[in-house]
């Protein structure tokens, strides 16, 4: 289930449809309404082994049975870009498995543009096992070229449906101050960024496999969405 519609809360910059929109994603069905989906030997579904009482509603997105498999979900690329509008993207997000030397993959998700590897513009949070210790990592491209966070959050894997963590991506409209969050807890501010139509970029996730055979998950209860345009549009 998702919906676009005016930000509710009057005191948040942007509080009609035309100085806002807003996306909320329960995942209730495995059709996104807003992205392209890209694989090559995964594909997305609903699984009933990652979820739990706090977890209503969750997509998996799965590598499949190739030691390359991968699968995206993307919205529009060239959808929007910084340097002017207020943007948030929130996730609450787990790894069905860890990724190990013998079934190694790594995820992506946030701000970015691209299905098959990093990003060209954007800002996201990474993970696989072989890098930062298997920490999370936070991402800003702008034109390919890498700032980079490595935060001291350790991924872990579920048991039992838990435990997903909340991930939050704040812009400021001038694109120069990204805000990355896990769990509420501040884990990297960038101060440089993809700015102005030419380093536009979309949001969404991917999972891409480098090594073995198993079928490795990102799962995901939620996906919040907001932008708060500057003006009317």
């Amino acid at each position: 289930m998702s919906f676009v519609a005016k930000i509710p809360n009057d005191s948040t910059p942007g509080s009609t449809r035309r100085t806002a929109a807003v996306l909320f994603d329960d995942h209730f069905s495995s059709t996104l309404t807003w992205a392209g989906l890209t694989s090559s030997g995964g594909s997305i579904a609903q699984s009933g082994a990652v979820i739990s009482d706090k977890s209503i509603g969750v997509l998996t997105w799965s590598t499949g049975t190739t030691s390359t498999g991968r699968v995206a979900t993307l919205s529009h690329v060239d959808g929007l870009w910084f340097g002017s509008t207020r943007y948030t993207f929130e996730s609450r997000a787990g790894l069905a498995n860890l990724s190990t030397a013998n079934e190694a993959y790594t995820v992506r998700f946030g701000f970015m543009d691209s299905a098959t590897g990093d990003a060209t513009d954007g800002h996201y949070f990474r993970y696989t096992h072989g890098t930062n210790t298997g920490r999370w990592q936070c991402v800003t491209r702008t034109n390919s070229v890498e700032t980079l966070t490595n935060t001291t959050v350790a991924a872990v894997g579920l048991t039992n449906g838990e435990p997903y963590s909340i991930f939050r991506i704040d812009v400021a409209s001038s694109g120069t101050k990204i805000v990355f969050t896990i769990d509420g807890r501040i884990v990297a501010t960038h101060t440089t960024g993809p700015t102005t139509s030419t380093r536009a970029t979309g949001f969404g996730y991917s999972i891409i496999k480098s090594a073995g055979t198993t079928a490795r998950q990102l799962c995901v209860d939620y996906t919040y969405f907001v932008a708060n345009i500057q003006g009317e549009r």
